[in-house]
């Protein structure tokens, strides 16, 4: 398991979401390092981490986000996740609340319906029949917003090119079996037992996981707030890492020790 970490403080632990490496938080690194001690992993299936060949489970894949602390000894961590990585890091708090001083799910879901399971199954033959960067380009556009096709395309070419110059490029097999653990994903019924500080954001452009999976999940975990975030799409953190990073600061420094 790849991890990388930097900065001082409380920690915080960063979840990437489906087909994402560690590398995808690069906009928010050195702001949020500036005032947390920052953990970044590569999750089982991407990366410069193992991509074993079994059915995964975000649950599993909470429970590697735990070794990972405890090999760090880190007592309780506050857990930002994005998408796959918010399921993710919905079963670490459910699992295990003690580990979590607060929760920022960010475009994410509880449980897929019948929209994201078709579109999930979609992707699949996408990776399996095409080439590399026309499976990129064509995700992308679930990815991103019009606001930002239109008006810094620039952004969305050079976000490609990053991807593409990886060395560690995801395997079909981990995109396979992240896919599995997505549609697999169903914590909704168990919301109401969170009891952190819990943070719900989404873009409003939002087609690969719309925000109404954001306003199910906020009315149920007890007093989750819920932010929106405008002109952007599921990768709002990379289309707008100004107001992304305030947000999940404002949210931090308020959930922090005092």
């Amino acid at each position: 398991m790849y991890y990388l970490e930097v900065g001082s403080g409380e920690p915080l632990v960063l979840i990437m979401g489906f087909g994402g490496d560690h590398t995808a938080w690069a906009l928010q690194m050195a702001a949020f390092s500036a005032r947390y001690r920052v953990i970044a992993f590569d999750n089982r299936g991407v990366g410069r981490t193992d991509a074993p060949d079994h059915a995964y489970t975000t649950g599993m894949m909470a429970g590697d986000a735990l070794g990972l602390m405890d090999a760090l000894d880190i007592e309780h961590a506050h857990v930002l996740g994005v998408s796959m990585g918010g399921m993710i890091a919905q079963e670490l708090a459910l699992r295990h609340p003690e580990r979590v001083r607060s929760l920022h799910l960010a475009c994410t879901f509880a449980r897929p319906d019948a929209y994201v399971l078709a579109l999930n199954a979609a992707w699949r033959e996408i990776r399996i029949g095409l080439g590399r960067e026309a499976t990129l380009r064509t995700l992308g556009l679930w990815l991103f917003s019009p606001t930002t096709y239109a008006e810094r395309p620039e952004l969305i070419e050079a976000l490609l090119q990053n991807a593409l110059a990886s060395p560690y490029p995801q395997s079909l097999v981990g995109f396979l079996r992240q896919g599995e653990a997505v549609a697999a994903h169903d914590a909704l019924e168990r919301l109401p037992t969170i009891r952190c500080p819990t943070l719900v954001s989404v873009a409003d452009d939002d087609i690969l996981v719309p925000p109404r999976f954001a306003r199910e999940i906020a009315a149920r975990v007890p007093g989750a707030e819920l932010r929106m975030v405008a002109t952007a799409g599921h990768g709002y953190f990379l289309e707008r890492p100004d107001v992304f990073n305030d947000l999940s600061l404002d949210f931090l420094a308020r959930s922090s020790v005092r």
